[in-house]
């Protein structure tokens, strides 16, 4: 019996070495280190890396490409909102976002000249009718408002042609005035955000300046 257990003892012993130290290099170990094994990354040795041997590294690993660079520019003006949101839908398939905005401002329409109201109708009228038999026939009596029965000289859309109908009606004796009138002018804007490479195609409208301005920092990526 002893002989028996002894002999056991000796048997796993042999077995433990064999599966240690005897057991063949070409028999895989367990299903889990050989995946290790073969998904491990290669280790380069510094002799390898001085002599230039350095393996690629795989696609996913490589440096992606920088992103573009952003540019701001602001274009403008459009005299109509029709004009600009067309322009803006243009821009848009070729790249550039496109912020609408409008401004308005009061700009002079035109120059009138006028003299002042008479006491009476009858003196306006009186005066109406020197001033045509002196040749100037661009005139009428001002029926109703607060220059009602003033007469009105003209009105002109450059100052330059309103300030000599001043000096004609002053060499006849008479002081006209000039009175600027003003209107409501709108103008919109577009202001552009892309990369530079999206603004090489842009082609704008006569009288539509482009001018560079700082991006926002909502929209530079």
């Amino acid at each position: 019996m002893r002989t028996l257990v002894l002999i056991l003892i000796l048997l796993n012993g042999a077995f433990l070495y064999w599966q240690t130290q005897v057991k063949p290099p070409g028999e895989t170990g367990s299903p889990v280190e050989s995946l290790e094994i073969r998904n491990a990354a290669r280790l380069v040795l510094l002799s390898e890396r001085a002599a230039g041997v350095v393996p690629e590294a795989p696609p996913s690993a490589q440096t992606a490409g920088a992103a573009p660079r952003w540019h701001c520019e602001t274009v403008g003006p459009f005299m109509s909102r029709m004009e600009a949101q067309a322009l803006s839908t243009q821009l848009e398939a070729q790249g550039l976002l496109g912020d609408l905005r409008s401004v308005s401002r009061e700009i002079v329409s035109s120059y009138w000249v006028y003299l002042p109201p008479r006491a009476t109708r009858e003196a306006a009228l009186n005066l109406a009718r020197d001033l045509a038999g002196r040749g100037l026939l661009d005139l009428y009596v001002i029926g109703e408002g607060e220059h009602r029965n003033g007469i009105s000289l003209g009105l002109f859309s450059e100052h330059e042609r309103a300030r000599r109908r001043v000096e004609q009606v002053e060499a006849m004796g008479y002081g006209p005035r000039i009175e600027a009138r003003t209107r409501t002018q709108t103008l919109y804007w577009l202001d552009l955000a892309g990369p530079e490479e999206a603004y090489a195609d842009v082609a704008l409208p006569v009288g539509v300046n482009r001018m560079e301005r700082a991006c926002p920092p909502l929209v530079v990526p």
